[in-house]
C-alpha cells in the first residue's frame, strides 16, 4: 500500500510541475499542444477560442497578413494569473521571425479571454 500511495503522489506532482511550466520556445508549446490537442476539454475550449477571435476579428484588425508571403504557424500560450477572472495571452510563440509573426505578437499577447480548462494552455494557428 505505502509503495502504491509514493507512486500515486510522485504521478500528482509530476503532473502538477507539468501544468505549471509555462513553454518559453515554440518547440516546447509544440510538444505541449501536441500532448492536449486532442481532449474533448481541448477542443471545446479550442472552438470558443475561436469563436471569440471572429468575433473580434482579432486577426484582422491590425492587418498582418498583409505583411509577409507564406503562412505562420503560431502558438497561444494562455495562462491565469492568480487573482484574476480571466485568462491572458501570455506568450505568442512562432516557427518563424518576420513582420507578420511581429504584427500577429502584437495583436494577440496580452489579451484577456476566458479561463481555460487548464494552464498553461497552447493554442495552435496557422495563418496564411
Amino acid at each position: 500500500m505505502k509503495k502504491r500511495m509514493t507512486v500515486l503522489l510522485a504521478a500528482s506532482c509530476a503532473t502538477l510541475a507539468f501544468a505549471m511550466d509555462s513553454p518559453n520556445s515554440y518547440a516546447d508549446a509544440k510538444v505541449l499542444w501536441e500532448r492536449t490537442k486532442n481532449g474533448a476539454k481541448y477542443q471545446v475550449y479550442a472552438d470558443e477560442f475561436a469563436q471569440f477571435n471572429n468575433h473580434f476579428h482579432i486577426d484582422e484588425k491590425d492587418g498582418c497578413y498583409a505583411l509577409s508571403h507564406g503562412s505562420v504557424n503560431l502558438m497561444l500560450v494562455i495562462t491565469h494569473p492568480a487573482k484574476s477572472e480571466y485568462a491572458v495571452i501570455e506568450r505568442v510563440l512562432s516557427d518563424v521571425d518576420n513582420a507578420k509573426t511581429q504584427c500577429f505578437k502584437k495583436s494577440y499577447g496580452g489579451i484577456r479571454t476566458k479561463v481555460p480548462p487548464f494552464v498553461p494552455f497552447v493554442l495552435q494557428m496557422q495563418m496564411g
